[in-house]
């Protein structure tokens, strides 16, 4: 039994502790080993939440990239709109959306009117909007630009979705924030809709710039510029009206 304890004790002479700068160069490279291998998590996170699809719309005349993780649905397999149509030429739900109200992007598109302008289309839609769903605000618009330079409307709103109701459960309704990106190409007007639980929408940026990163919306520059010499001042064009 001495002879064990003896050998736990005595420091083997196979296992003597490397010199000082051999120690230094194992500590530098267990630490680059964790530092590549923290990066590449990160990186793949990235890569993850990242990735897309693109629905092509019209032919090819619209191409717009939604989250890859999101699931296309008709305009039946989720329900009405929320202006109570079902003419959403493409919709994409986030299903793992932690609100009863899935996260969701819509567009839709029809001919413009030869006499109709953008600002003119989209108070008419605050309008329809406000006739058929439950407590519609539109909280402000903004001027923006999509694709090449094209003038483009921002509105967001709010408006109260129940959507357990078709289901036959009884849970709450949903206060729900959207946003509407309305803009003209080739005489066609678009609507990009953008919706999630208002308590929801922060959580959902990401996702959404998946959208709006696909139609490179930004400020006009001259919005840009005026934000930039002009000291209070937001850098977002305020449009007239609402609902």
């Amino acid at each position: 039994m001495t002879i064990w304890m003896d050998r736990l004790i005595k420091p083997s002479p196979t296992n003597e502790p490397p010199a000082p700068g051999a120690q230094l160069r194992n500590d530098l490279a267990v630490a680059v080993t964790v530092l590549f291998a923290l990066f590449l998590a990160l990186g793949i996170r990235s890569q993850v939440y990242s990735a897309s699809q693109v629905a092509v719309l019209n032919q090819g005349a619209l191409r717009i990239a939604y989250p890859e993780r999101w699931v296309q649905r008709s305009a039946a397999e989720s329900g009405a709109n929320i202006d109570g149509s079902t003419d959403a030429g493409f919709i994409a739900v986030n299903l793992g959306s932690p609100s009863t109200y899935d996260s969701r992007v819509e567009v839709t598109s029809r001919p413009l009117s030869p006499d109709e302008t953008l600002e003119l289309a989209r108070f008419e839609r605050g309008l329809k909007l406000s006739s058929e769903v439950s407590g519609y605000r539109e909280l402000e618009a903004t001027v923006m630009q999509v694709l090449n330079g094209l003038p483009a409307i921002a509105a967001t709103y709010g408006f109260v979705a129940d959507p357990t109701r078709d289901a036959g459960a009884t849970g709450l309704p949903v206060v729900v924030e959207g946003q509407d990106i309305l803009f003209v190409q080739d005489g066609v007007l678009y609507v990009v809709s953008l919706r999630a639980d208002a308590a929801e929408w922060g959580a959902n940026a990401h996702d959404f710039a998946v959208v709006t990163n696909s139609l490179r919306l930004q400020a006009p520059p001259t919005v840009a510029a005026a934000a930039s010499t002009s000291s209070g001042f937001t850098g977002d064009a305020q449009l007239e009206g609402g609902n």
